[in-house]
């Protein structure tokens, strides 16, 4: 299945993956920018209240802002399916159900940093189980963020170890932007690595995920109809 999934993969990206990774790339920038008002990003330390203040209200903006990536996740989903891509589509998440796509995003974070500090081995493992979330949200709109979440680790079950070999091509590009963040001395040279690293490899990442989400949907549904 890994090279049925590789290939569906290279197939759906075909003249679309340049594109892809440049919107990647602007819609961190997007995301990354109200980091960029807090003084301490630039590796300054402060005590004012005002500057707090703005590092607060940089905080809640970017966190706010992280729905841009569902909303591309969105988009590579639509990809797949080969549907005509538009930028704007990464905002979709913001026009409906705004509540419901940030709450069902920051939860999928929250369970996947809990196990991590936990344990590394489960850590990654709910890493994959939770790896369709995002696609079940945009098919499955009623669907509650536990709901959600419950439904992506069903459906990845048992096929774990199949999503960490079929990203595998990418990690070393993620594990060299890690180590270059944790070796550079400055915060904001440290962000930017990370930032280019996982801005490269997303697009090829995700539509994996979204090519193995299609062929597990259909299984699952099938399970599900024989059950009933």
């Amino acid at each position: 299945m890994i090279q049925t999934w590789t290939e569906r993969t290279h197939e759906a990206l075909k003249g679309r993956t340049g594109k892809l990774i440049g919107w990647s790339f602007a819609m961190a920038i997007l995301v990354e920018v109200w980091l960029m008002i807090d003084p301490t990003y630039y590796g300054i330390q402060h005590s004012s209240t005002i500057l707090m203040m703005i590092s607060v209200i940089g905080l809640i903006l970017y966190v706010m802002s992280l729905l841009m990536y569902v909303g591309y996740s969105w988009v590579i989903l639509d990809t797949v399916r080969n549907k005509e891509l538009h930028f704007q589509d990464v905002f979709k998440p913001f026009r409906k159900n705004y509540r419901l796509n940030l709450a069902t995003f920051l939860l999928m974070i929250l369970f996947q940093l809990w196990w991590g500090l936990l344990l590394i081995v489960p850590g990654i493992i709910k890493y994959f189980s939770y790896a369709f979330t995002l696609f079940i949200l945009r098919d499955e709109p009623y669907l509650s963020p536990k709901e959600a979440i419950t439904k992506s680790r069903e459906m990845m079950r048992g096929q774990e170890w199949e999503a960490f070999k079929l990203i595998l091509p990418m990690v070393p590009v993620f594990l060299t932007g890690l180590t270059l963040s944790i070796v550079f001395k400055l915060p904001i040279l440290s962000s930017w690595s990370l930032l280019v690293a996982t801005s490269l490899v997303r697009p090829l990442v995700v539509a994996r995920f979204a090519v193995m989400y299609e062929d597990s949907r259909r299984a699952y549904d099938e399970q599900w109809n024989k059950s009933a």
